[in-house]
């Protein structure tokens, strides 16, 4: 029965990573489809442009409580260790592919982040600091996360964390970074075709 309980959980989780933040909010502000503006994604960062910081906030707030809840509930239900793996994959593709959407939505950084906090939030907390200032000397989060991702994992290794935990912080990784390169496939073979080096790097975010 374990294996239907895990799937319950992954469907849940997948079903919550669906519910896009930043399309309600956006909406009910200013009665726009976010997925109209900017670089279309649903996420916090096209939320600023439209709404402004504080709801900007919220969104992410609400992205990374999604994927906190999706790692504590398993843990706190006691099930099977795989769970994680499958409820925190679900709710990235859920933020990523909503079914409430038409399957379009954000690129996953958010709910990652969400789960990091719950997993190691010291470690996370440390990495915020260097991710939000090389974002902004930068003006590429793209790049900003990227920098967090490594350093997080860097710190795993240095720190002697569980190999569960360095494990699934390398798989998350690995999620949002495929995330990141399809939805971006078409403007880094353009950039590197016209030789835009600059443009590579700047137009991911």
């Amino acid at each position: 029965m374990d294996w239907l309980f895990g799937m319950a959980l992954g469907l849940a989780a997948y079903l919550i990573g669906s519910i896009p933040s930043a399309y309600i909010l956006v909406h009910l502000l200013k009665r726009e489809d976010i997925r109209r503006f900017g670089s279309g994604n649903v996420g916090a960062l096209n939320a600023y442009y439209r709404i402004g910081l504080r709801g900007a906030i919220l969104v992410l707030a609400a992205d990374a409580g999604k994927g906190a809840l999706v790692f504590l509930v398993p843990v706190w239900l006691g099930a099977p260790g795989w769970t994680v793996f499958l409820t925190t994959f679900l709710v990235v593709a859920g933020h990523n592919w909503p079914i409430f959407l038409g399957f379009r939505g954000g690129k996953g950084a958010a709910a990652i982040l969400g789960i990091s906090l719950a997993v190691v939030p010291v470690l996370t907390l440390i990495v915020a600091g260097p991710t939000l200032l090389v974002a902004l000397l930068l003006r590429n989060v793209v790049l900003g996360a990227a920098v967090g991702f490594v350093l997080l994992n860097l710190l795993l290794v240095v720190t002697r964390q569980s190999p569960d935990q360095l494990l699934l912080c390398l798989f998350l990784t690995l999620v949002v970074t495929t995330t990141y390169l399809v939805s971006a496939w078409g403007h880094i073979i353009n950039s590197i075709k016209q030789r835009r080096w600059r443009e590579l790097f700047t137009g991911l975010a």
